[in-house]
C-alpha cells in the first residue's frame, strides 16, 4: 500500500489547480503580475477542491512506478539467472 502523505496531496492538488487556473484564461485583463498574485490567492483559498483527484493521482503514480520496478527486477532477475537464454546461451 502506497503511504502518501498530505503534505503530498497539498501539494499535488495546488499544483493541480494552478494548471487549470493559467489554462482556462481566468482573469485575462490583469497584467501578469497582478494575475500570477491572484491565481496564488486562489490557490491557497481552493487547492482543498483538488485534494482528492490529488490523491488518486498520486496513488495512480505509485502504482505505476510500482508496476515498472516489479517489471525491472524480473527482467533484472532474468538475465542474472540466465531463464532469458536459448539453447546456445543466446537471447
Amino acid at each position: 500500500m502506497a503511504n502518501i502523505g498530505p503534505d503530498q496531496v497539498e501539494a499535488e492538488a495546488r499544483a493541480l489547480l494552478k494548471e487549470a487556473i493559467e489554462r482556462s484564461g481566468w482573469y485575462p485583463i490583469l497584467s501578469r503580475a497582478e494575475r500570477d498574485k491572484r491565481i496564488e490567492r486562489d490557490v491557497d483559498r481552493y487547492w482543498h477542491v483538488m485534494a482528492q483527484d490529488a490523491a488518486q493521482r498520486l496513488l495512480d503514480h505509485f502504482e505505476a512506478c510500482s508496476r515498472v520496478a516489479c517489471h525491472r527486477a524480473g527482467r533484472a532477475q532474468d538475465v542474472g539467472s540466465g531463464a532469458s537464454l536459448g539453447p546456445s546461451g543466446r537471447g
